[in-house]
């Protein structure tokens, strides 16, 4: 019998410290059993000339809404990049509107105020060009959006009135006492409720587009981070039916490890936690049957249970020690929220902790990631766990002792590098010139021993690995700008954050992220070898094969 496919002539980057360079991979069912010449051509029924070929191992985005990106690809395009101004984006409005069926809802995301001169869109302007239909658009942040006037009566809000906002959310009114538009937060779900569920076979769907996009971009696992609670991320309780549905049907095609939301999770109502009652304890919280992170395999599993504990930086509702800066149209002193009261964001972290599970908390500000930190220490004082890592994501403003508490409490910070070029006018916007120099560090985290993930936060912004790493590496905004230079990291580091490092935050580090055998045969070989490329021109190296378990899956090689 022969084995299944040799792979040669390649400039292999394995993240293998102890064989770091390879010219040849051998494959066979779906594992990589050989490097260079350790097995013969001959025992290989098919051999794939790399022609030089630059290949790192796949692309593992640790932090990516992967349905969403499939959601994405059949909704109003509202990006920056699409819509550079108000007048665009309410034409893009329009025209969406016109293409559906009267009484349709239309849904568009991914607009930044940020590039709308501070500005969000409103009702009225909705109104102006939505011919009666309820429309809906989210922030490319995805903790607010806007609604018209046509959604918030579906919603059973007529006029826009005795729109109340639940705890950890906002709804901002104008003088009469009509809601202008902008839902901030656990707000959303007064109107998103009211928007017809996704089904298990829409979300199916979703993965598969979205499957698809990714490969493209070099992409062979990913995170997906909150399903299960459309009131706060999700699409519906049936989320995880739906990526099995993918699965079942050949259309998830990216390795995923998904992430139920942590309201999800419910007391486990077991003798142990009855008797652990006491002043300080916490009754564990988990999925039925006692299910827990590491539950699947290779292709779909649980990942850590995800919980929000503030907002959006550019979208200014992330909790903040210090007042963002002040800007038109916004009231003064604002620090943001927290989405949970603190106790019961520790009731439910520590449950979940205690039960077993890999806890994500999503902190963007830095008085959020203080609150973080403190229930992670007591969780570990309470119910000691050895290498939990538990991750902290995005971690968008941190301090020197912050990151220091980072490191020693064992925790995994979550970054997106692409942030920096999409995002930075406008978190330097918000912060202001005396608090700037403290967002979206990386090399702080590594100069403090963290072995750090790479991650898009995609459709937030774009999914592209090389351009992640191209921001990583170079650090400059949309505009232009330097974005905090001194925290530039190099190509190899933001490699192995993207391989290595994305693996190690979900505990799959011993079959995914390097390139050695044993290991799963995901690769991708670029048009140009972004260790020697100069590194104003990542950016344009791009994928030209995407290999997953030894197959390929996008692109063409070399016969």
């Amino acid at each position: 019998m022969l084995l299944d496919t040799l792979y040669i002539n390649g400039s292999f980057y394995t993240q293998n410290v102890r064989r770091p360079r390879a010219h040849s991979v051998g494959v066979h069912n779906g594992r990589i059993i050989s490097l260079d010449d350790e097995l013969p051509a001959a025992l290989f029924r098919d051999v794939v000339d790399l022609a030089g070929a630059a290949v790192v191992p796949g692309f593992n985005d640790a932090h990516c809404h992967l349905s969403y990106v499939g959601q994405a690809l059949v909704q109003a395009d509202l990006r920056p990049a699409a819509c550079g101004t108000m007048d665009e984006l309410l034409a893009t409005v329009e025209r969406a509107c016109l293409a559906a069926p009267e009484g349709a809802w239309v849904q568009g995301g991914g607009y930044d105020q940020n590039h709308l001169g501070n500005r969000h869109p409103t009702a009225e302007q909705l109104d102006a060009v939505s011919h009666g239909r309820p429309v809906w658009l989210m922030h490319n942040s995805r903790h607010m959006g806007v609604a018209n006037t046509a959604a918030f009566e579906r919603a059973g809000y007529p006029g826009r009135r005795d729109v109340a906002a639940p705890s950890g959310g906002a709804a901002p009114a104008d003088a009469d006492g009509r809601a202008v538009g902008l839902l901030q937060e656990t707000a959303r779900a007064l109107v998103m409720d009211a928007i017809p569920g996704t089904g298990v076979g829409d979300v199916a769907e979703m993965v598969g587009a979205g499957s698809d996009a990714l490969l493209e971009l070099g992409v062979t696992s990913i995170t997906e981070p909150g399903l299960g609670a459309p009131q706060h991320i999700g699409h519906s309780l049936s989320d995880i039916a739906g990526y099995q549905a993918a699965r079942d049907a050949g259309k998830l095609r990216v390795r995923a490890t998904v992430m139920p939301y942590l309201t999800t999770l419910h007391g486990l109502g077991d003798a142990e936690q009855d008797e652990a009652s006491g002043a300080g304890h916490v009754a564990r919280m988990g999925l039925d049957l006692g299910m827990r992170s590491g539950f699947g395999d290779e292709w779909l599993r649980l990942g850590p249970a995800k919980i929000l504990s503030d907002g959006s930086l550019i979208g200014r509702s992330a909790f903040m020690c210090c007042d963002y800066q002040h800007v038109a149209d916004e009231p003064e002193g604002n620090r943001g929220l927290l989405q949970f009261p603190a106790q019961e964001l520790r009731r439910r972290v520590i449950g979940a902790h205690r039960a077993g599970w890999q806890v994500a908390t999503h902190a963007i500000g830095d008085a959020a990631l203080d609150v973080v930190l403190d229930i992670f220490a007591e969780a570990q004082q309470l119910y000691p766990r050895p290498d939990a890592r538990h991750r902290v994501e995005h971690v968008n403003v941190a301090g020197d002792d912050q990151i220091r508490r980072l490191a020693s409490l064992g925790l995994i910070p979550v970054p997106q590098g692409r942030f920096i070029s999409e995002l930075g006018d406008g978190a330097a916007r918000a912060l202001g010139p005396e608090r700037t120099h403290l967002a979206y560090r990386v090399k702080s985290l590594l100069d403090a021993g963290i072995e750090i993930p790479a991650s898009s936060d995609a459709p937030v912004v774009s999914g592209d690995p090389l351009l992640n790493i191209h921001d990583l590496v170079n650090r400059r905004t949309s505009s232009g700008a330097d974005f905090v230079p001194e925290e530039r990291i190099s190509v190899a580091q933001a490699v192995r954050a993207y391989t290595v490092g994305s693996a190690h935050a979900v505990h799959e580090e011993h079959y995914k992220g390097s390139l050695a055998p044993g290991m799963l045969a995901d690769f991708v070989a670029l048009t140009e070898d972004i260790y020697t490329v100069p590194a104003d021109a990542i950016g344009d190296v791009r994928v030209a094969a995407t290999v997953v378990g030894g197959r390929l899956a996008h692109g063409r090689l070399q016969g």
